[in-house]
């Protein structure tokens, strides 16, 4: 796909008279979406969940991120053309290239699975493959090859039978972004997926989306709260807050040029200096204004004829974290850097070098 994939102008979403996400049939989403793409123009209320948002989503992976509360579902349930209540305009510009293929599936956070269906059943109905008879997956026992391919990739094989309140949140889960997959659509709108499954489950999941969307050349649009999955899901991010853009552009452009220590921190750990902390405790670094810079970019290393002294280093997993005081001013912060070969010793003078630095 070329060109962006939904245009925004001026859209204001008010704060009250919106839905909320339901349970339901996310293949009709699409017929909603482009009967909505003008927006309706309604009066502002003084208080709006989304405020004046002008933005172009591309082609490709996009991550919408922002604190709870900072619109990102209200968004997602714009692009879907389940929230209607908005003024303003948005339009989509991308169609299915088959019969057989939804141009968009969303997902809300509830899942949207259909109670009266089996977890086989969700995934059949949206194959868009025949059966080789024509009685229904239940009454035959076969279902098509992608059905059984999916529940074995998100580990639902177990369930096959089992309905949407018998199953576990996570289950529930794994289902709904299984289903999205299985539907082929050539766009699809993830609100929080796989919120619900074991964090130490996430990557192996998140590595099949990965896979399938490449090779079925699926958009998708999706929302987290999660850095890691962020960095390695999508090429583009948009930072919400208070239900306004604060950022949009690259996920690398962010990650290496935050604008500032809040929308830094949606990609993970970060040191923020102000233009003072710089001058102090970054020996040489022009002082050009507050700097951020990720923990593997900042080096502990001892220096006995330094300013700064290291006051403790308390464990925090995959970096150390120091707390330094600078000796003539009395000021302590604490950093993120890389794990030093030889740690100094509490009380011993130390400096930060900030690897690959540039004027």
């Amino acid at each position: 796909m070329n060109g962006p994939l939904f245009s925004l102008r001026n859209v204001t979403l008010p704060a009250s008279g919106g839905r909320e996400s339901p349970d339901c049939d996310s293949a009709d989403v699409a017929a909603t979406a482009k009967k909505n793409n003008q927006g309706i123009d309604i009066p502002r209320s003084p208080g709006v969940r989304l405020n004046a948002i002008t933005l172009e989503i591309p082609s490709g992976a996009t991550a919408i991120v922002g604190l709870s509360g900072a619109g990102k579902t209200s968004l997602i349930n714009i692009l879907a053309g389940f929230e209607t209540q908005f003024s303003g305009e948005m339009k989509s510009h991308f169609h299915s290239d088959s019969a057989n293929r939804l141009p968009l599936f969303w997902v809300p956070q509830s899942g949207g699975l259909w109670p009266h269906l089996s977890v086989e059943q969700h995934l059949d109905v949206v194959s868009g493959e025949v059966l080789q008879n024509s009685k229904s997956g239940t009454e035959s026992g076969r279902f098509s090859k992608r059905t059984d391919e999916l529940l074995s990739l998100f580990d639902l094989n177990h369930r096959r039978q089992a309905l949407p309140a018998e199953l576990s949140q996570g289950e529930r889960s794994r289902l709904a972004l299984a289903r999205a997959l299985g539907s082929r659509a050539k766009v699809l709108l993830l609100d929080e997926p796989l919120s619900h499954v074991d964090p130490v489950r996430k990557p192996a999941y998140w590595k099949i989306v990965q896979q399938i969307v490449a090779e079925e050349n699926i958009s998708m649009v999706f929302t987290s709260h999660e850095p890691e999955t962020v960095l390695r899901q999508a090429k583009h991010v948009i930072c919400l807050d208070a239900g306004s853009v604060v950022f949009e552009g690259s996920t690398r452009t962010l990650y290496d040029h935050p604008p500032n220590r809040q929308v830094g921190e949606f990609l993970g750990p970060l040191n923020w200096f102000s233009v003072s902390e710089s001058a102090a405790f970054l020996k040489g670094r022009p002082e050009n204004g507050d700097v951020g810079i990720r923990p593997e970019r900042l080096r502990l290393a001892l220096a006995a004829d330094s300013g700064l002294e290291l006051v403790s280093n308390p464990f925090v997993g995959a970096y150390c974290e120091s707390v330094i005081r600078h000796v003539a001013s009395g000021v302590i912060i604490s950093v993120l850097h890389q794990v030093p070969d030889i740690m100094p010793s509490i009380g011993g003078r130390v400096m930060l070098q900030e690897l690959g630095a540039t004027s």
